[in-house]
C-alpha cells in the first residue's frame, strides 16, 4: 500500500470545515445585526432629542414677554430640556443644548441640540460611539387679535385685597399692563382692545346711536308712607298716617312738638309711565332734554332693553328680562327710531323714585388700536376711574360680548373704521374677552341699576331667587360668547368662592385666580396665551 504524506492527508480531509466556514462568517454576521441594534437606539434617542429640543424652544418662547430674550426665558428653554431629555438617555454623553434669538427676527427662537451615544455591537469593528444632533425653531404666529377687556369697577374695588397692600383697582391698572406688553411683539400681527367696565350698569351710550336710545323714559313713580306724631322729645302720640310725592326727612320738627319717621315708599306704576324727551331735562336737571344731548354726555349708562325671544314673548304690556340671553339680544338692532322693544333706555336717578343706590361707571370703549403703553395705561386709567355700585356680572358680559361680536352693533367691512371684521387682507382676526371681577354677584334690593329697580318694577324674570337669574343669564351669555368664536379668559381676584365666574372661561386654563400681587403675572400669562405658538421647522 501507498503511504501519502501529511499534508496531503490534511488536504483531501473535510471533516470541520463547516466549522470554520460558521466560524468565519459569523463576523460580518455580528456587524450586520449589531449595527441595526445600534442604529435604532441611534434613532430612537435623536426622536426624543428633537422633542426635548421642540419642548425647549416651545416653551421659552412662551416666556417671552414681546420680544425680550431674558435669562429667564434661556433658563425656561434649559430646564424644558433637561426635563425632557435628562442625563444618561441611552448612555448618552457629552449632551449640549443651545438657544438663541434670531438676529433678522426677534420672535423667533432658534435651538439646537447634540449628543454623543456609545454602541454596542459595532465596537468589534472599532466604531465605539455615533454623535448625534438636532435643530429646532419656535414662532408666535400672532395673527390678528380683538380683545375686549370686561372689568369689574363695583364699589368693593375700591377696597384693598386680602392680603393687604393698596387697592384692587390700583392693582387692576398696574397688572393690565402685562397683557399690553405680552402682545406688543413688531411681527406685523394687530391687536385691538375693547374696555367695558361695569358695576350696575354700563356707560356705553356714545357706542351706540341715537336711534338705539328710547325717546321716553321708564321711570318708577309712587309716594313715601310715614306718621306724623306729637312729641316731646321722648315720647310720641296721636300719630298720624300721611304720604307725600316727595321723600321726607326723619327728625324732630317744630321745637321737638312734631316727629316724622316710619317712612316708606309705595310704588304705584305702572310701568307705562313715562317722562318724554322733551320734558325730560326739566324732570331731573341731568342731562340736556334730548336723546343726542344724553347719547354724547360722557355719562350714558343705560337701563337693559326687554328680553328679544319670539319663542317667549313677554305678556302684553310687561316689561320683562328673562334668565337667559338670545343671539338676537346680542346682536340685533333698532330697526328705526320708534322700534322700542329694541331701544335702551337712558339710566338717570333724576327719575327714579325709591332708589336707595345709584352710580354710572366710566365710559366703555370700542375696539382701538392703542400705540404705546402709556396710551394704553390712560385708556385703563379712564375706564377705571369711577368705582361704584352693586355687581352685576350678567351686564358687563353681555355688552362685553356686544362690543366683540362680528356680526352685530358693531359689524362691518373697515377695519381701520373700527369695525368688528373677521379676517385683515386674509389674516383672521380672533375675538377675546378678559372678564375680570373681585365678587359674588350683588343685585340689591332697592339699587338702582341696568334692570331698574328689581324690587319695584320686576323686570327680571326666571327660576330660583333675583340672584340665581342674573347667574343663569350670565352663563348663559358666556355660552352664547363661546359659540361665536369668541375666546373667554377669566380672572377671580381675591374670591373665595369662583364657581360662577369660572364657568364662564372656555376651559379649565382659560380660568386664572389672583390675590392681586400676581395679577400683572396673570395678565402677561393670558397675552402670551392668546398667541398661537408654533414650531417653525
Amino acid at each position: 500500500m501507498e503511504q501519502r504524506g501529511f499534508l496531503s492527508r490534511l488536504r483531501e480531509d473535510k471533516a470541520g470545515n463547516v466549522i470554520a466556514i460558521a466560524a468565519i462568517a459569523f463576523v460580518p454576521f455580528v456587524i450586520l445585526i449589531g449595527s441595526a441594534l445600534d442604529l435604532s437606539v441611534v434613532y430612537m434617542t435623536r426622536g426624543k432629542l428633537q422633542n426635548a429640543c421642540d419642548a425647549a424652544v416651545l416653551a421659552a418662547r412662551q416666556k417671552m414677554e414681546g420680544t425680550d430674550f431674558t435669562d429667564d426665558v434661556r433658563d425656561t428653554g434649559d430646564r424644558f430640556f433637561r426635563f425632557n431629555f435628562p442625563d444618561g438617555v441611552a448612555g448618552s454623553y457629552d449632551v449640549v443644548f443651545d438657544l438663541d434669538q434670531n438676529e433678522d427676527d426677534g420672535g423667533l427662537l432658534v435651538g439646537s441640540a447634540s449628543a454623543t451615544i456609545p454602541t454596542a455591537l459595532v465596537k468589534i469593528i472599532g466604531v465605539d460611539e455615533m454623535d448625534i444632533a438636532v435643530q429646532c425653531d419656535a414662532t408666535r404666529d400672532m395673527g390678528h387679535n380683538d380683545i375686549v377687556l370686561v372689568l369689574d369697577v363695583t364699589g368693593s374695588m375700591a377696597q384693598s385685597p386680602s392680603n393687604g397692600g393698596g387697592t384692587k383697582i390700583g392693582r387692576l391698572r398696574e397688572g393690565a399692563m402685562g397683557l399690553y406688553r405680552a402682545l406688543d411683539v413688531d411681527d406685523g400681527s394687530i391687536t385691538r382692545y375693547g374696555i367695558v367696565p361695569y358695576s350696575h350698569t354700563v356707560n356705553v351710550a356714545r357706542s351706540l346711536q341715537n336711534r338705539d336710545i328710547l325717546v321716553n323714559q321708564w321711570h318708577t313713580d309712587g309716594d313715601w308712607d310715614y306718621k306724623w306724631c306729637d312729641t316731646d322729645g321722648r315720647y310720641v302720640w296721636n300719630c298720624e298716617e300721611r304720604s307725600s310725592d316727595t321723600e321726607p326727612t326723619q327728625g324732630l320738627y317744630n321745637g321737638n312738638r312734631k316727629y316724622l319717621y316710619d317712612i316708606r315708599f309705595r310704588y304705584t306704576g305702572p310701568l307705562s309711565v313715562h317722562i318724554s324727551d322733551s320734558t325730560w331735562n326739566n324732570a331731573n336737571g341731568l342731562y340736556p332734554g334730548n336723546r343726542q344731548g344724553f347719547r354724547t354726555s360722557g355719562d350714558g349708562c343705560i337701563e337693559e332693553r326687554p328680553t328679544i325671544d319670539p319663542l317667549n314673548p313677554a305678556p302684553s304690556g310687561e316689561f320683562v328680562i328673562r334668565d337667559y340671553v338670545t343671539r338676537a339680544d346680542i346682536d340685533d338692532r333698532v330697526r328705526n327710531g320708534n322700534d322700542e322693544p329694541r331701544q335702551f333706555g337712558r339710566y338717570d336717578p333724576g327719575v327714579q323714585k325709591g332708589e336707595s343706590q345709584s352710580g354710572c361707571p366710566s365710559e366703555a370703549s370700542r375696539l382701538a388700536q392703542y400705540d404705546s403703553e402709556s396710551d394704553f395705561q390712560t385708556a385703563i386709567n379712564s375706564a377705571t376711574a369711577r368705582v361704584t355700585g352693586g355687581t352685576y356680572h350678567d351686564v358687563g358680559m353681555l355688552w362685553g360680548t356686544r362690543f366683540a361680536s362680528r356680526t352685530g352693533f358693531f359689524a362691518g367691512n373697515n377695519f381701520n373704521q373700527g369695525d368688528n371684521v373677521t379676517q385683515i387682507d386674509g389674516i383672521p382676526v380672533n375675538a377675546h374677552i378678559v372678564f375680570m371681577t373681585d365678587g359674588m354677584l350683588d343685585t340689591g334690593g332697592t339699587l338702582y341699576s341696568a334692570h331698574g329697580i328689581e324690587s319695584l318694577q320686576d323686570r327680571t324674570r326666571g327660576d330660583g331667587s333675583l340672584n340665581d337669574q342674573h347667574i343663569a343669564r350670565f352663563l348663559s351669555t358666556c355660552d352664547l360668547a363661546r359659540q361665536m368664536g369668541i375666546t373667554v379668559w377669566v380672572i377671580a381676584l381675591d374670591v373665595t368662592d369662583t364657581d360662577d365666574v369660572a364657568r364662564c372661561a372656555t376651559s379649565e386654563e382659560h380660568f386664572y385666580t389672583s390675590d392681586g400681587s400676581d395679577l400683572e403675572e396673570v395678565f402677561t400669562a393670558i397675552g402670551q396665551g392668546i398667541g398661537n405658538l408654533r414650531l417653525t421647522r
